[in-house]
């Protein structure tokens, strides 16, 4: 993949590298075999960095890619975990991944076979997961969803539906990495759009920033740094109201506090080694939600 192409899309390779590079600590929060081949060079790019920030801080390559990984890795397990614990509850599961990125549930998480699974992506990311996994086969009924997530007019719902998402049943939805890039219209038309789609008991797994992360990522931005984060335009500090508002009754939770985490988050590697100075102004949140009406 390029790095020439739609930087929202480059983001999704970075984000494969670091899962990629999760997999070679002692020991990983997640199971991925199929990250590194999604990030290509990517992976070699990280690593190279890091050995310099290792040996300028005199510090281990484990700890550096502990550090650097950390949220990643935390929020894919979060998420995982939060799919598989809902799984059970549903005897036909619909999974819908909006903005899927390099994501690669579909293919490593242990599916029921009756499980509906859509992606949602542009065109471009699309093919470039298809191709590179080549004959790799998912375990689910796997449906690829070709739209612009900003855009409603690609058509992307109607393909949805068409594919065979049934409104009327319950519908797992995953926003990893997605609304944070959004105008914050369009957030909002996004959420709006999932809580339309989805009747009670239907789930959401996503993650946000804060207000103060957005302000940063213009910091960012200016100087020129940042390839992830200069891309944020939308942040809330309270995710809580914002989800209830459409409909969904959530439990939001910082990194730092999801039990999976703490190893990440020990003295040496404080969050303030994250997050800078400013916790109370900067930082993300974890989102689990259920809908109520």
């Amino acid at each position: 993949m390029s790095t020439s192409i739609d930087p929202i899309s480059y983001t999704a390779q970075i984000v494969a590298a670091k899962r990629a590079i999760e997999q070679s600590l002692s020991v990983p929060l997640f199971n991925d075999p199929y990250a590194a081949t999604l990030a290509g060079d990517e992976v070699e790019n990280l690593l190279a960095k890091w050995r310099q920030v290792a040996k300028r801080q005199g510090r281990s390559l484990e700890e550096v890619i502990t550090k650097r990984t950390r949220y990643i890795a935390i929020r894919t397990r979060f998420l995982d975990d939060l799919v598989l614990a809902t799984l059970p509850q549903f005897s036909e599961p619909q999974v819908v991944i909006l903005g899927s990125g390099l994501d690669t549930r579909a293919y490593r998480l242990p599916w029921p076979p009756a499980t509906r699974f859509y992606e949602v992506d542009m065109p471009g990311v699309l093919n470039y997961k298809g191709n590179a996994l080549g004959s790799i086969k998912p375990n689910c009924r796997h449906h690829m969803i070709a739209g612009d997530l900003e855009n409603f007019q690609t058509g992307w719902i109607a393909r949805l539906l068409k594919a065979g998402l049934r409104q009327e049943s319950p519908i797992i939805w995953i926003l990893e990495g997605v609304v944070m890039y959004l105008p914050e219209p369009s957030a909002h038309s996004l959420l709006r759009t999932v809580a339309a789609l989805s009747c009670p008991g239907s789930v959401l797994g996503m993650d946000a920033v804060k207000s103060g992360s957005i302000l940063a990522a213009q910091s960012a931005e200016n100087a020129n740094r940042g390839r992830v984060v200069r891309h944020w335009q939308f942040g809330c500090d309270e995710p809580q109201q914002l989800l209830k508002g459409y409909g969904w009754s959530a439990e939001v939770s910082q990194p730092q506090d999801i039990k999976i985490a703490h190893s990440r988050y020990s003295e040496p590697m404080p969050i303030t080694a994250e997050v800078g100075g400013h916790q109370q102004e900067r930082g993300v949140w974890l989102i689990k939600a259920r809908k109520d009406r």
